[in-house]
C-alpha cells in the first residue's frame, strides 16, 4: 500500500491489529504516524506507548504490553521504531510469536527505513506482511514531485502557480522536510495567492534567509563575490551540511551532462533547468573545463569524508575551494591547484 492510500484505508477499515510503515523520508513516516494516531483517537484509543529498538531493547515488552489491559481504555496503541530494520535473531523470534497470536487489546505499528532486497526476503518481514498491511512511505520521484507539492501546499492552505511549484521542486528535490518547512513559512505570509515564483523568492529574501538555493543562483551566474558572501552566511548560520553537499553534487552532475551535449527541452527540465535558466547554465558549462570538473569531483569526495567520517579537514576551506572552482575557475588561486597536484 502506498502512503497516499493510508488515510482512506484507515477511515474505511479502522486500525488493523498490526500495521507496518517503511520509507526513506522521515517527514512521510511521521505523516503516517499522525494518520494512525488520529484514527486511534477517533476509535477512542487514548493510551499510546512508543519503543525504539536499540541494543538494550527488551523484546518481551511487546508480549507483556499485549497481556495487560489499559487503565483507561480496553485497547492501546504501541509504536515500535526499527531504526535499521534489523530486529536480529531475538527480534525475529519475538515478531514471529507476536504475528502468530495477535493480541486483541493492542494495535502495533512498526516503522523503519526503506527496506533493502535482502530485508524484503527475510522471514520476519514476510510474517509481518502476512499479518497486516505494509505501507510504503518513500520520496516521490522527480516527475511526481510537482503533484506532491501541490497536495502538500493545499494542506498548508497555500496556493501556487505551476511555475512556483516547479521552482520549489527544483529547490527542494531530495529534501521534503525543508520543503514542508518552506510551505509553512509561506502560509504565514500575507502575500496574494496564487503565489508566483517571484513572490516565493521575494518571501525568502524578505526573511533575510541566505539559503543554499540563493548560493546556487550566485554560482550559476558566476558571481564569485556574492557566492562567497552567501556561503559565509550559511556557515555562520550552521546550515545543514547534507543539503549544501547535495546542491554542489547536483550542480556538478548538471554541468557534466550539459557538456555531453544533445539535450532537448525535456532533458533540461529533467535536470531541473528552467527555460529561463538555459542561457545561464550553458554559459556555466562553457566556463568550466573538464580538468576543473575532475578537481571539483575529487573535492566533493573529500567533503563527504569530512561530513560523514570526520576526516578532520576544515569544512569552510573545502567549501570555498568548491565555490571558486564553480564561479571563477580562471581565478583559481595557486594554493587550490596545489591541493590536487
Amino acid at each position: 500500500m502506498q502512503l497516499a492510500e493510508l488515510e482512506q484505508h484507515l477511515k474505511s477499515h479502522g486500525l488493523p491489529a498490526l500495521l507496518c510503515v517503511f520509507g526513506d523520508t522521515p517527514l512521510l513516516l511521521d505523516d503516517a504516524l499522525q494518520m494512525v494516531r488520529a484514527q486511534a483517537r477517533a476509535q477512542g484509543i487514548d493510551e499510546r506507548t512508543r519503543y525504539i529498538q536499540d541494543s538494550q531493547f527488551d523484546w518481551s515488552q511487546l508480549q507483556e504490553q499485549g497481556a495487560n489491559l489499559g487503565l483507561f481504555s480496553s485497547v492501546r496503541l504501541v509504536e515500535l521504531d526499527l531504526p535499521e530494520a534489523k530486529p536480529g535473531r531475538e527480534g525475529a523470534e519475538a515478531l514471529k510469536r507476536y504475528c502468530n497470536e495477535l493480541p486483541e487489546d493492542q494495535i502495533l505499528v512498526i516503522t523503519g527505513p526503506k527496506l533493502k532486497q535482502e530485508q524484503l526476503k527475510a522471514k520476519w518481514f514476510q510474517l509481518l506482511q502476512q499479518a497486516g498491511p505494509v505501507v510504503q512511505a518513500n520520496s516521490p520521484e522527480r516527475r511526481q514531485l510537482p503533484a506532491f507539492i501541490q497536495q502538500r501546499s493545499q494542506r498548508h492552505q497555500v496556493t501556487l502557480t505551476s511555475d512556483a511549484v516547479q521552482l520549489l521542486a527544483d529547490w527542494f528535490e531530495g529534501n521534503l522536510l525543508a520543503l514542508d518547512q518552506e510551505l509553512q513559512k509561506l502560509a504565514l505570509t500575507d502575500l496574494p495567492q496564487p503565489l508566483t515564483p517571484q513572490a516565493v523568492m521575494d518571501a525568502a529574501q524578505d526573511q533575510s534567509r541566505f539559503t543554499v538555493f540563493a548560493l546556487q543562483d550566485a554560482i550559476v551566474a558566476g558571481d564569485l563575490k556574492t557566492a562567497l558572501k552567501r556561503l559565509q552566511r550559511l556557515l555562520e548560520e550552521e546550515a545543514e551540511m547534507a543539503i549544501l553537499n547535495w546542491m554542489l553534487q547536483r550542480e556538478l552532475q548538471k554541468i557534466e551532462r550539459l557538456q555531453q551535449g544533445n539535450l532537448g527541452p525535456r532533458d533540461l527540465m529533467s535536470l531541473g533547468i528552467w527555460r529561463n535558466q538555459e542561457g545561464a547554465y550553458h554559459a556555466f558549462a562553457k566556463r568550466i573545463s573538464r580538468e576543473h570538473l575532475a578537481r571539483l569531483s575529487r573535492l566533493l569526495v573529500r567533503l563527504e569524508y569530512a561530513f560523514k567520517r570526520d576526516s578532520g579537514e576544515d569544512f569552510a576551506t573545502l567549501y570555498v575551494h568548491a565555490v571558486v572552482l564553480l564561479c571563477a575557475p580562471d581565478k583559481e588561486p595557486e594554493f587550490i591547484s596545489s591541493c590536487y597536484a
